[in-house]
């Protein structure tokens, strides 16, 4: 799979890329323009699901527009002295376009937050799901290499506790399984009861 991925929604975008020890983060969207890194070690593995609906602002900007457009067919009906049914037709028209946008107004979208110590968040719509799912997925698969290339491994300079505590904490987070637990435990005792260096 690809390490990036690029989310553009209404005038938003959001660009993600996966790199060997953190991910490039940026958003350009209503609520956020930034741009960073988060490194492997501050994304948590929670996540949770927030519905985002579009500024009410913009709802305001929509209806005082709508109603300037129906005082000025008003006016223009009256100095011109249109017909009913032209009058008719053209505020039929303008009202089903506001309902269109008003309906768009209210989908909105929903944002997928990933815990971490920065703004970590995918927007979450219908057609991009399965591919937000799948980058989350592969964030938390490149996480765990980097974990593993990280600590799991026998330090000669560390002392024994330091890295006994490394192999229950890769342990209890599920970065390794319990067979790999018990075997670099082996090896690191091994390597403190034989090594007449220390």
């Amino acid at each position: 799979m690809n390490n990036k991925l690029e989310i553009k929604f209404k005038n938003q975008k959001q660009f993600f890329e996966i790199l060997e020890e953190d991910i490039i983060v940026e958003l350009n969207t209503a609520k956020h323009n930034l741009k960073y890194k988060i490194p492997f070690e501050e994304i948590k593995s929670n996540q949770y699901i927030d519905k985002n609906k579009e500024s009410p602002i913009v709802l305001a900007f929509y209806t005082s527009l709508l109603f300037n457009i129906l005082i000025l067919i008003y006016f223009i009906s009256e100095y011109y002295k249109l017909e009913a049914l032209l009058i008719q037709s053209i505020i039929m028209s303008i009202s089903l376009s506001f309902i269109f946008v008003i309906k768009n107004y209210n989908e909105g979208h929903d944002e997928k937050h990933i815990e971490s110590s920065k703004v970590f968040y995918f927007i979450y719509t219908k057609k991009n799901a399965h591919e937000v799912d799948a980058f989350i997925d592969l964030i938390y698969k490149k996480q765990i290499d980097f974990f593993r290339n990280k600590y799991f491994l026998i330090d000669p300079i560390l002392p024994y506790n330091a890295q006994y505590e490394r192999y229950i904490w890769l342990y209890s987070n599920k970065y390794i399984n319990e067979n790999e637990y018990e075997v670099i435990k082996e090896d690191l005792d091994k390597y403190f009861n034989f090594n007449f260096n220390i």
